[in-house]
Order: structure tokens, then sequence, then C-alpha cells
């Protein structure tokens, strides 16, 4: 194996073993990652799902009802249905692979094409460490720096979403090709609507450096993402965005304080103590991610960098009720320090990134100290 790949294949190993300790809870039962509510456990579309949560269940229920049948609508199943189904690259690639939304296979190819795309992330941090002539291991660090182990063990979006932004940006850090990019800005568009901004700066970027058909193809693949989205709005009656609410978005740093004032809002003080730690790195690395906007060459990181932090002072206290969502929302920040601290031979930013890679680690080891004896059947995660 080539020097170079073996990060990568540590990556994978890693995040395998992480998955595998987490099914283990509930005895490799492949249907615990899907995160259905479990009232409606045997009840379609989740008629194969055996193990669910008590409450409400979590993100990854939708994806796979989606899944199951991608061309067609599923308002009944879906809490916010046009803005679930805006995201359709991952549940169509798991329809695809599962031969035509199989419940079954289902199980089977969301962590895998997760698992995929962790893989692929961090061959692009390998390739950007050679081109600016840093260590390759910090190619496996970046798939932990955004906290992709957390996502895989809930059948959630963000590892492909991540991954197929991070190739768009590599992409144009690269000087790739406008088709090459063009490609990027498929899977960067459909598996995430974030991503629209982030589209946006590298299309005003090639529009000021002069790549016109690099512009055209970027104009022409946000008209056929758009149409997706008028698409949604006749299906569903609602445009594929979150309600307005200040509980979404609202005053600036409304949601960081109600979580900081509130770190034993979720119950013991050892939950409180872990909310400490996080909103301790999420902190420090949007302080990092700022100082690194300034001194990258890179604007397009640049924009990145204070787009992120942006997002994590202006989102409500949605995103930061569940350790689930604010460490893994405000993924722009971690890959921002990531590529400037890469791009400017900077180890220290990226040895601050390393401790995220605890969070999967918290989440297995909470399956099985919460779960002991979790049998095959109904039972709530």
């Amino acid at each position: 194996m080539s020097r170079s790949l073996l990060p990568v294949a540590a990556a994978v190993a890693l995040h395998m073993a992480l998955l595998a300790g987490y099914l283990a809870a509930f005895h490799g039962d492949l249907s615990a990652l899907v995160c259905v509510g479990q009232k409606q456990i045997g009840t379609p579309p989740y008629e194969a799902v055996r193990v669910g949560f008590a409450t409400g269940g979590f993100d990854g229920q939708f994806y796979y009802a989606i899944a199951r049948n991608p061309w067609t609508w599923h308002a009944a199943e879906l809490d916010v249905p046009a803005y679930r189904h805006v995201r359709l690259l991952y549940p169509a690639l798991a329809w695809v692979l599962s031969g035509g939304g199989d419940p079954q296979r289902l199980f089977w190819a969301l962590p895998l094409i997760n698992l995929a795309a962790i893989a692929g992330l961090a061959w692009l941090g390998v390739r950007l460490a050679r081109h600016y002539h840093v260590n390759v291991w910090w190619g496996f660090v970046l798939p932990l720096a955004v906290n992709d182990g957390m996502p895989l063990l809930r059948d959630l979006t963000d590892p492909l979403a991540t991954f197929a932004l991070c190739g768009l940006l590599a992409s144009w850090l690269l000087g790739g090709k406008w088709h090459h990019l063009a490609l990027w800005t498929v899977a960067a568009l459909f598996s995430r609507e974030q991503n629209v901004a982030m589209v946006l700066v590298v299309l005003a970027a090639a529009l000021g450096t002069g790549r016109y058909r690099t512009a055209a193809a970027l104009v022409a693949i946000l008209a056929l993402w758009s149409g997706w989205a008028v698409l949604l709005h006749a299906g569903y009656g609602a445009w594929p965005v979150l309600p307005r609410s200040d509980y979404f978005f609202g005053v600036p740093f409304k949601g960081m304080w109600f979580r900081w004032t509130n770190l034993g809002f979720s119950g013991s003080r050892v939950s409180a103590g872990l909310h400490f730690c996080r909103m301790v790195l999420l902190t420090l690395h949007c302080g990092l991610a700022v100082y690194l906007a300034a001194r990258t060459p890179d604007r397009v990181v640049a924009f990145l960098a204070l787009g992120g932090v942006a997002l994590a002072v202006l989102t409500g206290m949605a995103s930061y009720e569940d350790a689930w969502s604010y460490t893994r929302v405000f993924v722009w920040v971690p890959l921002a320090v990531w590529l400037a601290g890469t791009r400017l031979h900077l180890s220290r930013p990226l040895w601050l990134l390393v401790p995220v890679a605890v969070w999967p680690l918290v989440a297995v080891a909470t399956a099985w100290l919460a779960w002991p004896h979790v049998s095959n059947v109904r039972h709530g995660i």
C-alpha cells in the first residue's frame, strides 16, 4: 500500500471500529442507526426497523424514509418535508445501492455511503497536505476534525455533504478543471442546501479570476438546483428552508449564550462537564477561524471561515440544545481551520482540532453505559 494511502486506510479503520463498537451495544442491529421513534417501529416505511428511540427519534429516520423512494413525496413521514428532501444525494445513492430502496439493504447502504465519504475526505486531506508540503497524516485528522464519526452513527447526511464541499474547495485550491469543479458543485448542492453559500463564493472567485467557463458551469448547476427547490415547493407547498423562528435563527450569540449558561440543561454533572468542554472547543475554533481568515491568502477559505463563525453566532437554541447538533452543524469552522492551517504550515491550529475526536467515543460509551442489555426488538435508544 502506498504511504499516502495509509492515512486513508487508518481513517476508515478507525471509523469502522467506532461503528462496530456502537452497534455492539444493540447486538449488531443496523436498524439502530436509522434512529426511528419507538412508536413508529414496524409501521411503513419503518416496517423492517427493530430498534428505535424512546422519544421522537432523530434525523436519520427522515433520510431512510426518503431513500425508500426518493422520486415521490413524503409529506406524512418528514418533519419539515421540503427541507429534508432537498438533500437528495444521500438518499438517492442509498436507493441505488439498495437495489431500489429495499428496506433491509438500506440498513447497509446508508452507513456504507458515509464510510466511503469519510475515506474520500481523508483522501482529499492527503492530497492537500502533499500539495502544501505538510505531513500527509493530517489527512487522517481531517474527518476527525469535522466530527464525521458522530453522524456516521445516526445515518445523517453530514459526511457526504462535507466530503462534497471539501472536494469543491480542494478542486478550486488545486486549480482543477472546470468540469471537475462542476461535478463537485452538483454533489455539494444536492447533499446540503447550506453549501449554496460556498458555491456562490467560488462562483464570485471564478468571475474575479477570469475563469468564465467555470463560472458558467456553476451558474447552470445553481439553476438546476433552483429548479429542484421549485419542484419541492410545488410538491410540498413550502420552500426547502427551516421555519422562521428565533428558535432556529435570531439575536446574535443567543444560542451560544443559552448553552454556556445552561450547561446542566441536559442532565447530570458529567453531561454538564462534557457540554463545557464542547463549548470551549467550539468557541476556541471560532476564534481560530477568524484569526486564520485574516491570515490566509485564499479568500475562498477566508469566507468559509467567516461563514462558519457567522452561522454559529446567529443560530438560535435549536442547534445548541443537543450535543449531537452543535458538534456537527458548524462544520465549516473546523474545515476552514484545517484548510488554512495546512495552507500556512501552522501545526498548532491543526493540533487544536484533534480533541474533537473524543465526541464519537463519548457517543459509543454512552450507548453502552445507558443501554447495556438492549435486545433486538423494539427497545428505545
